[in-house]
C-alpha cells in the first residue's frame, strides 16, 4: 500500500518520491498528487494490485499513467447469415507505472525499462526522477509521449 502518513520530511511541494530518512525503509510515496498531476494534462491514470513479474514475486498496489494507447484493431467474421465483430483492448502505447516499494516501468516509443527509484518530482509536464544505476537525473517527457508518432523511425534506439 502507498504510504499514508507522508510526514513533514517532503524536499518540495513538487515532490511525488523522496527517501522518508529511515533505514532499510520503503520510500514515501504521495500518490495522490502524480494522480492529480495526470489528470491535470490529461492522462490516463490506472491503480490496481498485481504482479510485475520484472519487479517482484508479490502483489505491489502500483500506479499507471498511460500517455498514449496503440491502436484498436477490429475485425469482423461471417458465419452463416450472422457477423460477429471482434476488437482488441485498448492498451497503453507509452507509459510509467510506480509502485508501492519505488520501483517503476518506463514504456517510450522506442523502449522499455524498469528502475529502482530514488526521488520522483513534478517539472511542468514532466516527471525528473533519481535512479539507482542511471547516470544523472532522467526525465520523463509526457508531452512527447503522449504524441502519436511513427514507431518506425525510432527503430535504432531502443
Amino acid at each position: 500500500m502507498f504510504d499514508q502518513h507522508l510526514g513533514d520530511d517532503r524536499p518540495s511541494e513538487y515532490h511525488v518520491l523522496w527517501d522518508g530518512g529511515r533505514s532499510g525503509s520503503n520510500p514515501r510515496i504521495d500518490v495522490r498528487l502524480l494522480e492529480g498531476w495526470a489528470r491535470k494534462w490529461g492522462y490516463d491514470v490506472d491503480r490496481r494490485r498485481r504482479v510485475d513479474s520484472d519487479r517482484a514475486d508479490e502483489p505491489r498496489e502500483q500506479c499507471r499513467i498511460a500517455f498514449a494507447f496503440g491502436e484498436i484493431v477490429e475485425e469482423t467474421l461471417s458465419y452463416g447469415d450472422r457477423e460477429y465483430t471482434f476488437t482488441t483492448d485498448r492498451t497503453p502505447a507509452t507509459y510509467f507505472e510506480l509502485d508501492e516499494c519505488g520501483d517503476a516501468r518506463l514504456a517510450t516509443w522506442a523502449s522499455e525499462r524498469t528502475l529502482t527509484l530514488r526521488e520522483l518530482r513534478i517539472d511542468g509536464r514532466d516527471l525528473v526522477f533519481d535512479a539507482v544505476l542511471e547516470p544523472g537525473p532522467g526525465r520523463v517527457h509526457g508531452q512527447w509521449l503522449s504524441t502519436t508518432v511513427d514507431q518506425t523511425q525510432y527503430w535504432l534506439t531502443g
